[in-house]
C-alpha cells in the first residue's frame, strides 16, 4: 500500500480544515473509507484520486509518490523566482516604452540627470572607500605589514562591491520614482480620458492632468499604489546584510576598545590617589566607557533588528558628555600644580666605564674628549640610575656603546610615585654629558679612526646606491628584451600561419 498517499491525504485534509466526514461527503464515499485510505488499509479508485487532485489542485504523481510540503515549497520558490524575473522584464519593457514615447529633448534631459547621479555616487563611494581604508589600516595596525595589506585589500574589495550595488539600487530607484511611475500615471490618465464620454468630465480630467504635469516638474512622484520591484528588494537585502557584516566587525573592534577602557579605569586606581588631576582622569575614562557602551548597543540593536531605548541612550549620552567635560576641566585644573621633568634629570646618576686602547679603536658616538695621563680609556657619563652603558663587539675594534635598563619596573614605580607627588618625570635611557678621558696620542688615534670609519660607511652606502641603480637599469633592459621576445614570437606565429 502507498504510504505517501495516506500521509499526503492527511496533510491536505488538515490544511483545508476538513474532517474525514466532510471530505467523505464531498467525494461521495463513507467516512470509514477515508479512514482506511489515511491508515493505508485501503486504496481509492482512480476516479476518486482524480477528484482529489481536481479539488486540491494537485498532480496525480505528486499526490501518490511525493511529499506535498516539498512540492508546495518548490512551487513557491519557483513562483518567487518567476515573479522576480517578471518584475525585471516589466521594468525593462516599461523603460523602453517610456523612452519610445519621449521627445528627444526629454530623453537627453533624462540621460543627463542619470549621469549626474552616477557621477555624484562615484565621488561619494570613493570618499567612503578612502576613509574606510584608513580606518582599517589603523584598526589592524598590530598585524604584520603583509597581513595588514591583505586584510585591507579584501575588506576594501567587499566595500567596493557594496558601494557598486548600493549605487545601482539608488539609480534604479530614482529612475523608477521620478520617471517610470510618473509615466504610468500619465498613461493611466490618458486611458481614463479616452474612456470618458461626457465632455465636461473630459475637460475636468484634462485640467487635472495639466495640473499634475505642472506640479511634477518640481517634485518626485512616489506612488504608494505601485509595489516595488522584487529584484530591487533582493538587492536591498544583500546591501543590508553586507552593512550588518561590517557593523559586526566594527562591534568587535568596539568591544576590544571597551575592554581596554575598563583595564585603564581599573589601572588608574594605582595612581589616582590624590588631587583633582587623577579624579579628572577617572571621570574622563568613565565617560569614554559610557559612550563606547552606547555605540556598542546601537550596533548590536541594528544587527539583531532590535529597537533602541532612545530615552535611556540620550540621557546616557548627555551624562557621559557632562562627565567628560567635568573630567577634562579637573585634569586641566589639576595639571597646573604639576612640575615637569621630561628629560628625567632628577633620576640621572654619574657612572664610569673603562676599556683597553687598541691601534684601530674608535668610539661610535659624538663625545667630548679630555686629556688625561692614563694608559687606558675612561668614559664618564650621566644616565638614568636604573640604566647603564655597555660595550658590544661588532666584528671591528670600534667601541660600540649601547644602553640597557635592568630594572624598568623600579623606574616605573618611581615615576608613579613622583606622579602622586605632582611631578611628571620622563624616563630617558640615553646617556648625557659623555666625556672620554685618554692621553693626547690616544685621543688623536680615536678621532682619526672614527673619521676613517665614517668614510668607510659613506663609501659602502655609495656602493649600495650604485648597485641598486645598476640593478634597476638591468631590470628595465630585461623588460625591454621580454617585450621584444613577445613581438618576435607573434611574428613567428604569423609566419607559420602563412606558410601553413
Amino acid at each position: 500500500m502507498n504510504n505517501k498517499f495516506s500521509e499526503n491525504l492527511k496533510k491536505i485534509r488538515k490544511e483545508h480544515n476538513l474532517s474525514q466526514e466532510q471530505l467523505a461527503d464531498e467525494l461521495g464515499v463513507s467516512r470509514q473509507a477515508i479512514s482506511k485510505w489515511e491508515s493505508s488499509q485501503a486504496y481509492p479508485e482512480m476516479d476518486k484520486i482524480i477528484a482529489l487532485c481536481n479539488k486540491f489542485d494537485l498532480n496525480i504523481d505528486d499526490l501518490l509518490h511525493r511529499d506535498i510540503k516539498e512540492v508546495k515549497s518548490e512551487e513557491e520558490s519557483k513562483t518567487k523566482i518567476n515573479k522576480g524575473i517578471d518584475d525585471c522584464l516589466n521594468f525593462i519593457t516599461n523603460a523602453v516604452d517610456m523612452f519610445s514615447n519621449m521627445t528627444f529633448k526629454e530623453k537627453i534631459k533624462c540621460l543627463i540627470e542619470q549621469l549626474i547621479i552616477i557621477f555624484v555616487l562615484f565621488i561619494v563611494s570613493n570618499l567612503i572607500l578612502e576613509v574606510f581604508r584608513n580606518l582599517i589600516f589603523q584598526l589592524f595596525n598590530f598585524l604584520p605589514s603583509h597581513a595588514n595589506v591583505i586584510v585591507e585589500n579584501v575588506l576594501g574589495a567587499i566595500l567596493a562591491i557594496v558601494c557598486v550595488i548600493a549605487s545601482i539600487i539608488i539609480v534604479i530607484h530614482i529612475f523608477k520614482t521620478r520617471y517610470l511611475d510618473y509615466y504610468s500615471t500619465l498613461k493611466n490618465d490618458k486611458e481614463e480620458i479616452i474612456n470618458e464620454e461626457t465632455p465636461d468630465v473630459k475637460e475636468e480630467i484634462n485640467e487635472e492632468k495639466k495640473e499634475l504635469k505642472k506640479d511634477n516638474k518640481k517634485i518626485i512622484i512616489r506612488d504608494p499604489k505601485h509595489s516595488e520591484y522584487r529584484f530591487i528588494n533582493g538587492l536591498f537585502k544583500i546591501i543590508l546584510f553586507i552593512i550588518k557584516f561590517f557593523c559586526a566587525i566594527f562591534a568587535i573592534s568596539t568591544s576590544c576598545v571597551l575592554i581596554g577602557l575598563f583595564v585603564a579605569f581599573v589601572s588608574s586606581f594605582l595612581i589616582a590617589k590624590t588631587g583633582l588631576f587623577f579624579i579628572g582622569i577617572l571621570l574622563t575614562i568613565l565617560s569614554a566607557i559610557i559612550i563606547t557602551i552606547i555605540i556598542l548597543l546601537l550596533l548590536l540593536n541594528f544587527i539583531f533588528n532590535r529597537q533602541n531605548d532612545k530615552k535611556k541612550m540620550i540621557w546616557g549620552f548627555i551624562i557621559s558628555l557632562i562627565t567628560l567635560g567635568a573630567g577634562i576641566g579637573l585634569v586641566i585644573n589639576g595639571a597646573l600644580d604639576f612640575t615637569v621633568d621630561f628629560d628625567g634629570t632628577s633620576m640621572l646618576e654619574t657612572k664610569k666605564l673603562e676599556f683597553n686602547m687598541k691601534e684601530d679603536s674608535f668610539i661610535n658616538w659624538d663625545v667630548e674628549y679630555v686629556e688625561k695621563n692614563i694608559k687606558n680609556i675612561e668614559i664618564e657619563y650621566q644616565i638614568n640610575k636604573y640604566c647603564e652603558l655597555l660595550q658590544y663587539s661588532s666584528g671591528e675594534n670600534g667601541i660600540h656603546l649601547t644602553t640597557t635598563c635592568s630594572n624598568p619596573d623600579k623606574a616605573a614605580r618611581e615615576v608613579l610615585k613622583e606622579l602622586n607627588n605632582k611631578k611628571i618625570i620622563g624616563i630617558n635611557d640615553r646617556p648625557v654629558e659623555v666625556t672620554v678621558y685618554a692621553s693626547k696620542d690616544n685621543i688623536k688615534k680615536l678621532k682619526n679612526n672614527y673619521n676613517e670609519y665614517l668614510k668607510k660607511v659613506e663609501h659602502n652606502n655609495n656602493e649600495i646606491e650604485e648597485y641598486e641603480e645598476r640593478i634597476s637599469s638591468l631590470e628595465e633592459e630585461l623588460n625591454e628584451y621580454r617585450e621584444k621576445n613577445v613581438e618576435y614570437e607573434e611574428k613567428i606565429a604569423e609566419l607559420e600561419e602563412k606558410n601553413s
